[in-house]
C-alpha cells in the first residue's frame, strides 16, 4: 500500500481517488466508508457554526462508486437556531453515486444531566494484539483493507457472526490532513456488515446500501472501536447494527440496511 491518503484534492470541490480506495469486491470500485467521510469532511467545511455539532450523518449509495475522481456539494435543506439540516451530492463519472445528509445541532448545555450509560455496553480493549485480519478467498486484499488497522477482539472476516474490534485508518482522508473524529468513524463504519457475516459471501451475499451514524458525542482518539451484529430473516430483510466506541466507552450507534 503506496498510497499516504484515500484522496487527493485536485479542485475546490475535486477529489481523486486513491487504489486505497478500493472495496472487497473489485479493484475498480470503492468501499463506501471513504466516500462517505469525504461527503462528512465536506459538510462539517460548509459554513460551520460556533456552538454546533454534527449529530447524526446518512448515506445512501445509489451506485458502486468507481475508484475515480469525485466531485462533491453541499446544500443547506433547512437551517434554524438551533437545528440545520445538509446534503451533500457526491458525482463519478458524470452520475450521482452517493447522497449524504447530516444534521448539524446546537450542542447540549454543558449542564444538562448526565446518564450513565448501559452496564452491557461495556469498554473495548484496545491493547488488542495486531492481527493478520485475514479475509475471505475472492476479496480484494490490497486496497481499503490494508488500509485499515484491524484488532479484533471476537470474530474477523472468516468468521461468522457477532464481530468486535478496534480500527485506525493508517492513511489520511485527504492528503496533507488530519482526520476529524466524525471522518474517522466514517471511514470504518461501513465495515460493521463486513467483520459480522452470518453466512459464506461467495454464496449469500449481504451488501448494503445505506449507511446512518449518530454519535452522542465525538469520540478520542485514533481508535474507532465497533460492536457489530448482522441479522438476517429469511424471506424477509437483513440489518447491521454496529455500537461505536472510543476508548472511554460508547459513542453512538451505526446502522446498515442489507440487499441479502
Amino acid at each position: 500500500m503506496d498510497a499516504k491518503a484515500f484522496y487527493t484534492q485536485t479542485g475546490a470541490d475535486v477529489f481523486d481517488s486513491s487504489p486505497s480506495t478500493a472495496g472487497p469486491w473489485s479493484p475498480l470500485a470503492q468501499h463506501a466508508g471513504p466516500p462517505s467521510a469525504l461527503l462528512a469532511r465536506q459538510i462539517e467545511r460548509h459554513q460551520p457554526r460556533p456552538g454546533h455539532r454534527l449529530a447524526r450523518v446518512t448515506v445512501d449509495i445509489l451506485r458502486p462508486v468507481p475508484v475515480a475522481p469525485l466531485h462533491i456539494t453541499v446544500e443547506s435543506l433547512r437551517k434554524g437556531k438551533r437545528v440545520e439540516l445538509l446534503q451533500a451530492t457526491a458525482q463519478a463519472d458524470g452520475y450521482t453515486v452517493l447522497i449524504g445528509r447530516a444534521w448539524r445541532l446546537i450542542a447540549a448545555s454543558a449542564d444538562f444531566p448526565a446518564q450513565p450509560p448501559p452496564e452491557e455496553l461495556r469498554e473495548i480493549d484496545a491493547e488488542l494484539p495486531a492481527s493478520d485480519a485475514a479475509v475471505p478467498d475472492g476479496w480484494h486484499a490490497d486496497g481499503y483493507l490494508s488500509a485499515i488497522d484491524w484488532r479484533f477482539e471476537q470474530g474477523g472476516f472468516v468468521e461468522f457472526g457477532r464481530a468486535k474490534a478496534w480500527t485506525r485508518p493508517k492513511v489520511a482522508l485527504v492528503d496533507g490532513e488530519t482526520m476529524t473524529p466524525w471522518q474517522r468513524v466514517l471511514t470504518v463504519a461501513d465495515s460493521g456488515s463486513g467483520i459480522s457475516i452470518c453466512a459464506p459471501p461467495d454464496r449469500h451475499p449481504a451488501i448494503n446500501c445505506d449507511l446512518s451514524v449518530v454519535l452522542d458525542h465525538d469520540p478520542v482518539g485514533d481508535w474507532i472501536g465497533m460492536d457489530s451484529r448482522t441479522t438476517v430473516v429469511p424471506g424477509a430483510g437483513a440489518m447491521t447494527q454496529t455500537i461505536i466506541f472510543d476508548q472511554a466507552g460508547p459513542a453512538g450507534l451505526a446502522t446498515q440496511m442489507l440487499v441479502a
